[in-house]
């Protein structure tokens, strides 16, 4: 497999990792695709330049379902916090 085909299965991977809410696995997977990325020669060789663009719209994917989780998470806990206040007013009233 090629420099880019295990980059881009990589990112594949971290994809299905967050798909599946297994944020271990997206995070050691996204290590593992940045010190590769880092440890190729800064003169471009290993990937063309339409690969490296290739890699960089599918990061830009990624990151854009990373904030969509993100945001899905805070939304979530805003309305856990929610129905807590909620339960716990209700129980003071009902005691009193």
């Amino acid at each position: 497999m090629s420099p880019y085909e295990t980059a881009m299965a990589r990112l594949r991977g971290v994809r299905d990792a967050v798909n599946a809410l297994d944020f271990a696995t997206a995070a050691d997977l996204l290590a593992e695709h940045d010190r590769t990325l880092r440890g190729m020669p800064a003169d471009g060789q290993g990937l063309a330049v339409s690969e490296v663009e290739a890699l960089r719209v599918t990061q830009e994917a990624l990151l854009a379902q990373l904030q969509a989780v993100q945001q899905g998470v805070v939304e979530r806990l805003g309305q856990t916090r929610r129905e807590g206040r909620a339960a716990r007013a209700y129980l003071g009233h009902a005691d009193g």
